[in-house]
C-alpha cells in the first residue's frame, strides 16, 4: 500500500490594507517609533566582501629585501602608535650633574698654543716683537692692499662694508661692546642674593656666549666685593670660602679668584685658579746690575676656557685699586680683555702653561726676564678708560734723556677703534709750560716730535677734558691750538716720564 504524503499546512489568510487595524493617536506614534528602531521598514542589504589578495610565490629574488618580508609574512597584529607626550617644563635652575662637571673640570692646564699653520700665518700675520726705545712707532697689523684694477673703484651705494666692519669688531674681544652685560650684572646687589646657585643663574641666564657669562661675573665682583685692605696691611689675612666672601663682601686676590671660579663652574664654564707673582702694590722694578730677586708668589687670578679659547682674567685688579692704604672701587675692564702677552708683563704664574704664550710671541717668559724688565712710564687710570694700548706707548722706558728730541706715540687698544677727531679727545705732550698736541699718523695712531729741555724734570702725556666748561671730546686739535681767542681748558693725566 502506497503511503500518501501529508497535506501541506494551510497558510494564514493575508489581510488587505483595508482589513488591517491601523492604530491611531499616541499608540500609532509609539508603534511607528518602535518599528523605526528595529529597522523593519528597511530590507537587508547583502554585503559583498572583496576578493582575497593573492599570495605571491616563494621565489622573490626579483624583489627588494624590504618587500620580501612584507609579502611573505604579513603582520597579523597592528602596531599601536606611540603616544606623544608634551615635553616637561624645564626647571628655573638646572645645575650640571656632579659626575659630568667633575669630568669636564679635571682637564689638565692649557698647554702653550701651537704654532699656526702656513695658511693661517698668511691670513693673520703675527705681531712683530716690541720695538726698542725711541725706534719709531710699533708695527700694526694692517689689511693687505687690494690688487690694482684696470677701472677705478666705485664705492657701493649700500652699507655692506659698514656691516662687515661691525661683524668683525663684534668678534674682537678687545673692542666688543659689553655694555648690556655690565648693566645686567649691576641688577643683583650682594644683600639680595640668597645662594651662589641662584646668583650664578641670574647673572648668566640671559646670555648665550660663555664670554658674556664670564663678563657678567667679572662685573658683579666689581660692584659687590671690596678689597680687604685692613687685613692686607695688618698681615691678618684669614682663609675664606666662597660663602664667607659672599657674606662679608670682603676679599683679597685669592677670594676674588675663588669666587669667580665657583660662580663660573656652576654654569658649566671650565676655570682654573692661578697663583703666581703680580706687579701690584709695593712693586718696584729691579735696578740694572743687581741680582735677580728670588721668586715669590703674592697674587692669584683665573684662566678660563670661553667659547673655545683660553682667557686670562684678573677680577681683583678689575674691581678696584689701592690708593695708599685706602681701597678705591674702580672698574678696569682691561683685566678681562688683555691679551696673554700684555697680561704676562704684570703676572707671572707658577705653572708656565698659564702664560698661554705662543711661539709667535716668543714662547714662555722666564722669571728673570719677567722680574728684571726695565720700568716703563707711569700710566694713570684714564689711559685705560680711553681704550689706549699700554704696550704701544712710546717711549717705553721710564726715563727720557734731556736735551734731545723725542717722538711720542699713542695707539688705541684695537685696530677697529676709530681715530677720528669726532670720537676722541685731544692728546698733548706737556713739558713745563709747553703743550704740544699729538696728530694722527699713517700708522693708525697719534704722534708728536717734541724737544725735551735739559732742565725739565718730567714729561706728561695729557688730554683735554673740557673747553670753556664743555666736554672736549670731538673738538679736534685745530680748535684747541687756534690762536684767536682765549680758551679755558682743563686736563687729565694719562702717563708720565722722568727726565734725566
Amino acid at each position: 500500500m502506497i503511503r500518501q504524503p501529508p497535506p501541506l499546512p494551510s497558510r494564514a489568510p493575508v489581510k488587505s490594507d483595508q482589513d488591517a487595524i491601523i492604530p491611531r493617536g499616541i499608540a500609532a506614534r509609539i508603534a511607528s517609533l518602535q518599528l523605526d528602531q528595529v529597522g523593519w521598514a528597511k530590507p537587508a542589504v547583502a554585503v559583498h566582501k572583496p576578493p582575497p589578495i593573492p599570495i605571491l610565490p616563494k621565489d622573490t629574488r626579483s624583489l627588494p629585501e624590504y618587500q620580501t618580508d612584507v609579502v611573505d609574512e604579513p603582520p597579523t597584529e597592528a602596531v599601536e602608535p606611540r603616544k606623544a607626550y608634551p615635553p616637561p617644563v624645564p626647571p628655573r635652575w638646572t645645575r650640571p650633574k656632579p659626575e659630568d662637571l667633575a669630568r669636564a673640570l679635571a682637564r689638565c692646564p692649557p698647554p702653550p698654543p701651537m704654532k699656526k699653520s702656513f695658511v693661517s700665518q698668511v691670513d693673520t700675520p703675527p705681531s712683530p716683537p716690541p720695538s726698542p726705545p725711541n725706534s719709531g712707532p710699533p708695527q700694526r697689523r694692517l689689511p693687505p692692499m687690494p690688487p690694482p684694477t684696470a677701472e677705478p673703484y666705485q664705492p657701493p651705494e649700500d652699507v655692506a662694508s659698514i656691516d662687515e666692519l661691525s661683524d668683525e669688531s663684534e668678534s674682537c674681544s678687545e673692542c666688543r661692546d659689553f655694555a648690556h652685560v655690565d648693566a645686567h650684572a649691576a641688577l643683583y646687589p650682594r644683600n639680595s642674593v640668597t645662594s651662589l646657585d641662584n646668583l650664578a643663574y641670574d647673572l648668566t641666564e640671559p646670555f648665550p656666549y660663555e664670554v658674556e657669562k664670564a663678563r657678567a661675573i667679572f662685573t658683579w665682583l666689581h660692584h659687590n666685593i671690596a678689597y680687604d685692605a685692613e687685613s692686607f696691611f695688618s698681615g691678618n689675612i684669614q682663609a675664606s670660602t666662597d660663602e664667607s666672601t659672599l657674606s662679608s663682601g670682603l676679599a683679597v686676590c685669592d677670594g676674588y679668584a675663588g669666587l669667580f671660579k665657583s660662580l663660573a663652574e656652576r654654569v658649566g664654564i671650565q676655570v682654573h685658579k692661578v697663583t703666581g707673582h703680580g706687579k701690584g702694590i709695593g712693586y718696584e722694578a729691579t735696578s740694572p746690575g743687581l741680582n735677580v730677586p728670588q721668586y715669590s708668589a703674592n697674587h692669584a687670578w683665573n684662566c678660563a676656557f670661553l667659547d673655545g679659547e683660553w682667557h686670562l682674567i684678573d677680577s681683583c685688579w678689575g674691581a678696584g685699586a689701592l690708593n695708599g692704604s685706602l681701597y678705591q672701587q674702580r672698574f678696569a675692564p682691561m683685566w678681562f680683555t688683555s691679551s696673554p702677552r700684555e697680561f704676562g708683563r704684570t703676572h707671572f704664574p707658577e705653572d708656565p702653561s698659564y702664560q698661554l704664550a705662543s711661539e709667535e710671541d716668543g714662547g714662555s717668559t722666564s722669571w728673570e726676564d719677567y722680574i728684571m724688565e726695565p720700568a716703563g712710564p707711569t700710566i694713570f687710570v684714564d689711559f685705560y678708560k680711553l681704550d689706549l694700548w699700554p704696550m704701544a706707548l712710546q717711549p717705553p722706558s721710564q726715563t727720557i734723556q734731556g736735551g734731545t728730541r723725542v717722538v711720542f706715540y699713542v695707539f688705541k687698544r684695537c685696530e677697529h677703534m676709530s681715530t677720528a677727531d669726532s670720537e676722541n679727545f685731544v692728546y698733548m705732550v706737556s713739558v713745563g709750560n709747553v703743550r704740544v698736541p699729538l696728530e694722527v699718523n699713517p700708522e693708525g695712531g697719534w704722534s708728536a716730535d717734541v724737544y725735551i729741555p735739559k732742565e725739565a724734570n718730567e714729561v706728561s702725556l695729557i688730554y683735554v677734558t673740557t673747553v670753556n666748561g664743555q666736554d672736549a671730546k670731538g673738538i679736534g686739535a685745530t680748535a684747541v691750538t687756534n690762536p684767536l681767542g682765549r680758551l679755558s681748558m682743563s686736563f687729565g693725566g694719562l702717563a708720565k716720564w722722568t727726565v734725566i
